[in-house]
């Protein structure tokens, strides 16, 4: 991947102020239709850019065209907002939405039609057209789509001194993960973006320009916001990154953050062992560094495993050292996640009294600190205990409120609990048909971002919904596939499944 984002011999730079002169007179002298390529790795840079061009053309109406999600066809996109012989320069920026900085460009929609349609821009627009892009998307396009560069008549090149790519580093990166994590699901997108676009230009600094620290919080925040719309492979390439470089420099601190990460994304995948195993080392890790608030972490990480793996008593004992000690430090974000998690606890032990007693305290402290995940995740837990004791209406409500901020934020994980959860409450009120559909929508979910425990969940709630139906046969065959990967994850919900297997899938037709 590094060859992908060299600077090509075709387009070397020249200075800023030489560059932008050059721009301001292709849009001045191109009185037809012509193809010029921008190259600039940052949009705020680009935005400063098309604001001096402006400036020079008070009187000549240049067209921005911004896009903020993938296209397909530029082409089409520009015929639809009906962009034609009005404009006098059409500037087009986001398609870096479009052109990953790691998929194989050849394979990509929006190059291949780039390709095939080069000669048809020409017949639409009369005026030139500049494709603002970073540089390893225009370097995906000159690989990947030769017929549509060749016709070009120009290409500029802004580039940032290493000293500017260090700082947009620092200043786009922030430990604020509170505030990022509850963002709208775009606007995490949008930043996932800014963040890689920032890594590939950082990579193609000398080493000696590098500042490894704010590499590895650049890493770390491209994982976290991987892992908040539960894309965990992803999330894991990047924590993995981060665990190399902490060792290699000596930095133990990072390196506790990246093992707990690492165990976090394991886990929500299903690999529990492997899961323990980097939450272990992290807690070992900052026990040795005194971080307190990482033990708390850790502690709490150790103790959500256990629970999943139906060993309780380890489980509260994790959870309950984890909350002394952070009601000591004042941490009330992680004071809130290990009282969720207590309360979750008690509800399997049956003590529902207790149970709910923490989630509401959950719930408190979530709201006031902004953390709407800890929010969703309260109501849904809170709804779960109503439809324990019977109130299936207060269940629903509840479990609605959790899945609309889940879908707010782009949590996918948390939105197929939450439609894990109105499926439950809708089939004890005998409404099957309705949580069966709700189940197949939370299955479609747990299978796209790899939840191991949550697909088996989803598949024995659907073979529950079928037997309730008279479909026994299907009912069957999705206890089976559900018990086959409880077992592989070492889940205790096997034993109930399996259960379940052995009372109703005995006859010979089933």
């Amino acid at each position: 991947m590094q060859a992908e984002i060299e600077i090509s011999k075709d387009f070397e730079p020249y200075n800023d102020e030489e560059e932008l002169r050059r721009l301001i007179r292709a849009v001045r002298l191109s009185k037809k239709h012509y193809l010029y390529f921008v190259c600039c790795n940052q949009v705020p840079k680009q935005n400063e850019l098309i604001k001096e061009v402006k400036k020079n053309f008070k009187g000549k109406k240049i067209k921005v065209v911004k896009f903020k999600r993938p296209v397909k066809d530029l082409l089409g996109e520009l015929q639809k907002r009906k962009i034609g012989a009005e404009c006098e320069a059409v500037f087009v920026q986001g398609l870096e939405y479009s052109i990953s900085s790691d998929d194989k460009g050849g394979e990509n929609a929006l190059i291949y039609n780039l390709n095939i349609s080069r000669d048809s821009f020409k017949r639409y627009l009369n005026c030139p057209l500049f494709l603002w892009l970073p540089e390893y998307a225009l370097v995906k396009i000159t690989r990947h789509a030769p017929d549509f560069f060749s016709v070009r008549s120009g290409t500029f090149y802004f580039s940032n001194p290493p000293e500017k790519v260090t700082e947009q580093i620092i200043k786009n990166v922030s430990s604020r993960w509170l505030e990022y994590a509850s963002l709208p699901v775009d606007e995490k997108h949008r930043q996932i973006k800014i963040l890689e676009n920032l890594l590939a230009e950082y990579r193609g600094l000398h080493s000696e320009k590098q500042d490894k620290e704010a590499e590895m919080q650049l890493l770390t925040n491209l994982g976290n916001f991987y892992s908040s719309i539960s894309e965990f492979q992803k999330a894991i390439e990047y924590y993995e990154q981060v665990l190399i470089l902490s060792r290699k420099i000596k930095n133990k601190f990072n390196e506790g953050i990246s093992l707990s990460n690492l165990g976090n994304a394991y886990q929500y995948i299903g690999e529990y062992r492997k899961a323990i195993e980097y939450h272990e080392q992290s807690l070992i890790i900052e026990q040795e560094i005194n971080n307190i608030k990482g033990e708390c972490i850790s502690l709490a990480n150790l103790g959500n495993i256990y629970d999943h793996l139906g060993d309780y008593q380890k489980a509260t004992n994790f959870f309950e050292t984890g909350l002394t000690i952070t009601r000591k430090i004042g941490d009330q974000w992680m004071e809130g996640t290990i009282l969720g998690n207590l309360g979750s606890t008690y509800r399997t032990l049956g003590n529902y009294e207790k149970a709910i007693e923490y989630h509401k305290q959950h719930l408190n402290i979530s709201q006031n600190i902004g953390d709407r995940i800890g929010e969703s995740d309260s109501l849904g837990n809170i709804g779960n205990l109503y439809a324990e004791i019977g109130d299936y209406q207060k269940a629903l409500e509840y479990h609605m409120q959790s899945l609309i901020i889940s879908r707010e934020v782009g949590n996918q994980l948390g939105e197929t609990i939450g439609l894990g959860n109105l499926e439950a409450s809708y089939g004890k009120l005998g409404n099957y048909i309705k949580a069966k559909e709700y189940f197949e929508k939370a299955l479609v979910i747990s299978r796209k971002i790899g939840d191991r425990f949550g697909e088996a969940t989803d598949l024995t709630n659907l073979g529950n919904i079928y037997y309730s139906l008279g479909e026994k046969k299907k009912a069957c065959g999705l206890w089976k596939e559900a018990l086959a990967i409880f077992q592989e994850i070492e889940s205790p919900d096997a034993n109930v499944t399996r259960n379940s297997i052995k009372k109703y899938c005995q006859s010979a037709d089933l």
